[in-house]
């Protein structure tokens, strides 16, 4: 194994090692964070492995949800992080150790998708692990994990360190004239994966992506540039194509639900505007984001020393196009947060979706760091490696302890595993949703059922005693498998919430959407006319949003010409001879 591969394998090791570190309060906690979100998505991804562990390899509806009727959770939240945590959850015995693996893991992969970045930029080795370690302090993410819960914002913010590297990636291949395709397809992949972590994340960063790809091209030759923009152009159109499983199954099926809930009143954008003497506070809190004021619950701060060390790095190389262009986005980032934006985020409909502006800061850490990464000129101005190490070294030693009290989480009193097995026993008897404002629950549901779970009723009900049902043994809430036999017609009741996807059958009768939403049940619940017969043959499952198929088959379809495209470009260039 030659030097230069074990230095990278040390600086990943360095890395890894740092990550624990900073999640030791968290692993050997035994406990989880008390964050806004609380226990959400430790019982999101244990209800999403049972879905995945009955066959449903996209699980969208979650049938034990909302006291036994069933929610479409997945249908609009992203599941990003749940398929990203899902393979933990088969490694280890509980998914409270599953979630902490799954955090060191992202931890880890974000800190060196920021060393890759810089040193593909030319930085150095020493730079790099610095910036990587930067990085992986910034406030905003620990904000997202012991504050707010939100992981997967936090997903997405480790992401987005890839997308660049991927980008210059790509510029160097186009620049060297040989095989882009695969370069391409990985690219467009890593912006398809932010999607299906943070939608929010992505809106904002795929501008700022556009953008810096622009600033790239400015500095290429003409008809490299044309080449470069347009593979960079491809990789976003084919990152929508392949996230629109996801966000294009949101946007349509939002109708159905009442979302306006979480985007409203004193939710609206414009009202959770950042203050400036909150971007350098130190102040760490609990609470929430309260509307109108600066007297916040939470932290909203850039870190102090990081935007010390991201403008006195950018100074340094104020006249690289690449560092202006990064900078000026950072500083537009900022000011797009704070009240001087108030009137965008109350008049620009699709910003108001976003609810918080302080939002941008999953953004503003990755073009920070590309900004601290040129303290690398420091060694221009003062030669001897130590010298700036012991530079790099006192900055990340300040940065650590101006930010130390982010570190700091409030632990569940109660043990968190007994907790998720206690949920999972009571969700027929509650109406649990984990949603802050109920903003997933079809319009189509009545009031009457909203105190009513379906606790220990059968999933079927019957309007005659005459009626025998036998359910199939590899049957499930998920894929529900009946035997029927009626002496009389009668009335089924599919203890379900209708909502457009669903899919059920007897013998080979059909009951299209359309059938099931005009005999639902007055409450919003599945119904059902079955005639007298034996041996009937019942079969309800949630199959998926209207379109889901055609959509799929849009991805596979580009996904399979891409492979294609591969080939054929692999083909051309071997044919090319070599000038000797």
């Amino acid at each position: 194994m030659g030097k230069h591969k074990i230095s990278f394998l040390t600086d990943l090791a360095i890395i890894l090692l740092f990550s624990l570190a900073l999640l030791s309060g968290l692993v050997f906690s035994g406990s989880w964070p008390q964050s806004h979100d609380g226990l959400r998505y430790l019982c999101h991804l244990d209800q999403f492995k049972d879905a995945f562990d009955c066959g449903i390899l996209y699980p969208r509806w979650f049938p034990n949800y909302y006291g036994g009727y069933g929610y479409p959770i997945f249908v609009f939240y992203q599941p990003g992080y749940f398929f990203f945590s899902l393979p933990f959850s088969y490694l280890f015995p509980d998914i409270l150790t599953a979630s902490c693996a799954a955090g060191v893991t992202m931890f880890f992969l974000g800190g060196a998708g920021v060393y890759f970045l810089v040193r593909r930029m030319t930085c150095g080795r020493l730079v790099s692990l610095f910036c990587s370690m930067m990085f992986l302090l910034t406030p905003y993410i620990y904000v997202n994990l012991y504050v707010r819960g939100d992981l997967s914002e936090l997903l997405a913010m480790f992401i987005i360190p890839w997308a660049l590297y991927f980008l210059i990636l790509l510029k160097d291949r186009i620049s060297g004239n040989v095989p882009v395709a695969p370069f391409v397809l990985i690219l467009s992949l890593a912006l398809a994966a932010m999607v299906y972590s943070h939608p929010f994340t992505s809106m904002f960063f795929y501008p700022l992506f556009c953008v810096l790809a622009v600033a790239f091209g400015m500095e290429m030759e003409r008809k490299t540039a044309a080449r470069f923009l347009v593979a960079v152009g491809a990789a976003v159109f084919f990152a929508v194509i392949f996230s629109s499983p996801y966000w294009l199954t949101a946007f349509q099926m939002k109708q159905y639900v009442a979302y306006h809930n979480a985007a409203s009143g004193d939710l609206s954008a414009e009202h959770h505007v950042v203050y400036f003497q909150q971007l350098f506070s130190r102040f760490w809190g609990f609470g929430g984001s309260e509307p109108g004021t600066a007297s916040d619950g939470m932290s909203f701060q850039l870190g102090l020393p990081h935007f010390l060390a991201a403008t006195m790095g950018f100074w340094l190389n104020r006249k690289n196009k690449f560092y202006l262009s990064v900078f000026l986005l950072y500083v537009l980032c900022i000011l797009m947060m704070t009240p001087l934006s108030s009137v965008l985020w109350k008049h620009i409909p699709l910003l108001n979706f976003v609810q918080f502006p302080w939002r941008i800061l999953s953004v503003t850490a990755t073009l920070q760091i590309i900004c601290v990464s040129g303290l690398w000129r420091l060694g221009e101005f003062y030669p001897g490696r130590k010298t700036v190490l012991c530079a790099l070294a006192l900055i990340l030693v300040f940065t650590a302890l101006w930010n130390s009290n982010q570190f700091e989480f409030i632990n569940f009193k109660f043990d968190v595993g007994k907790a998720i097995e206690r949920h999972r026993e009571v969700r027929l008897e509650k109406l649990l949703v984990y949603e802050s404002f109920n903003e997933f629950l079809p319009k189509t549901v009545s009031e009457t059922l909203l105190i009513n779970p379906r606790a220990a009723a059968p999933m079927l009900e019957v309007s005659r005693p005459d009626c025998r049902i036998e359910e199939y043994p590899y049957s499930n809430p998920h894929h529900m498998c009946y035997r029927i036999a009626s002496g009389k017609p009668q009335t089924i009741l599919i203890n379900q919430l209708y909502f457009p996807g669903w899919k059920v059958v007897l013998d080979e009768r059909v009951f299209d959407d359309a059938y099931l939403l005009k005999n639902m049940y007055g409450d919003g619940r599945l119904q059902i006319e079955v005639p007298a017969g034996e041996n009937m043959y019942l079969e309800a499952f949630y199959e998926g949003p209207p379109g889901w198929r055609s959509r799929n088959l849009v991805v596979v379809s580009v996904f399979i010409i891409f492979l294609a495209l591969i080939a054929a470009e692999r083909g051309k260039y071997r044919r090319v001879p070599v000038l000797k």
